[in-house]
């Protein structure tokens, strides 16, 4: 199957299909998507590999990856998926077979389609990290197969500045496997996100850490699934957002433990700081329990700026603003200082002090 062939399947699915699923209350639908008009011009993103990694794009990618290209995460799944494979310009494939490193940076002026498929295998350990500065439309899949005993440290900074930034994420894991996502959003009008942890094999284990920061009239959707399948698998959760001025954040975090995963542990934090009495945020995080030998929770909270802690820090000499900027540092902290990848950690800080100096 060629990309031509892929993206000629997919159109004709578009109008089919309705847009992704999002959180929605009583009389209102939180996430609204615009219309996408596509402009699929070739995607040439910068890549960095070091260790013992393959990485292959374009056709020799779709050649490579076979059956494992759209069977994580369906083509048709839903429009935006099927817009994103009808426009695909950017498939890159992985192969991890040692302990390897890989960078992806996405810098194009014009729209990007992009899709990586991983393929890590038995023992290997993959650090992937994707940085999105792209300034056209932005979707993203990623389908990561983790093998037996290998780990995948997954990290993306998403700072395009476009009106829609769509991404699914998905990894299927097999025994003793290890999958930790970090995913961060920071520009752009509408974004949203989707990753899912298939813990399918015995003793596998996932970590999913998010932070996200929309300001002015942003609006950020943020989805997070852990599906446990196997024995004595393990999942944490964690996300921190700031949310200011009219933005808003939409959360849904679901832990789902089907009925032969014994010996599971699962547990979700989701918190959010509201800087402004305009801004506006809905979390709804789930559980899903057939199995009654595991342990499970879920959390989430929002609140607002803490006063205490701003007169503590007025009382020091320091101005509203510059105590207003100190407290946001320091919430984001606790998650980022959990992350793994030094040089996307970095990065990270590095977003958050140009969101306060904006």
């Amino acid at each position: 199957m060629t990309i031509e062939t892929i993206r000629e399947k997919a159109s004709k699915r578009i109008e089919e299909l309705e847009n992704p699923e999002s959180i929605r209350t009583p009389g209102r639908t939180w996430t609204r998507y615009p219309e996408v008009e596509a402009d699929s011009e070739e995607a040439r993103p910068e890549t960095e590999v070091e260790g013992d990694a393959e990485v292959l794009t374009g056709e020799k990618a779709v050649k490579e990856a076979g059956e494992k290209l759209f069977d994580a995460v369906k083509f048709d799944e839903d429009k935006l998926t099927a817009v994103h494979t009808a426009n695909l310009n950017s498939v890159i494939y992985i192969r991890a077979s040692g302990q390897a490193s890989v960078n992806i940076e996405y810098k194009e002026e014009a729209d990007t389609f992009a899709h990586v498929v991983v393929d890590a295998e038995k023992n290997s350990e993959l650090e992937l990290t994707e940085e999105f500065r792209n300034k056209g439309l932005l979707t993203s899949i990623n389908e990561i197969y983790v093998g037996e005993n290998a780990t995948v440290n997954y990290g993306a900074v998403e700072a395009s500045n476009s009106e829609l930034t769509y991404s699914r994420r998905k990894a299927v894991v097999s025994d003793y496997g290890t999958m930790n996502w970090l995913n961060s959003q920071f520009h752009g009008d509408l974004k949203r996100t989707k990753i899912e942890t298939s813990l399918k094999g015995d003793n596998s284990e996932t970590e999913k850490l998010a932070v996200w920061y929309p300001t002015g009239e942003q609006h950020n959707d943020i989805a997070m699934h852990a599906y446990h399948y196997g024995e004595n698998t393990r999942c944490q959760m964690d996300s921190r957002a700031v949310v200011d001025d009219k933005a808003r954040s939409v959360y849904e975090g679901l832990q789902h433990v089907g009925d032969r995963a014994d010996e599971t542990q699962s547990f979700q934090d989701e918190e959010v700081l509201m800087l402004s009495d305009k801004a506006e945020v809905d979390a709804s995080p789930k559980l899903m329990i057939h199995d009654p030998n595991v342990e499970a929770s879920h959390a989430a909270s929002a609140g607002n700026l803490p006063e205490k802690e701003v007169h503590y820090l007025n009382s020091r000499g320091l101005s509203e603003e510059q105590a207003r900027k100190l407290i946001v540092k320091g919430y984001f902290e606790p998650v980022i200082e959990e992350i793994s990848l030094p040089g996307l950690k970095q990065s990270i800080r590095k977003e958050v002090e140009k969101k306060l100096s904006s």
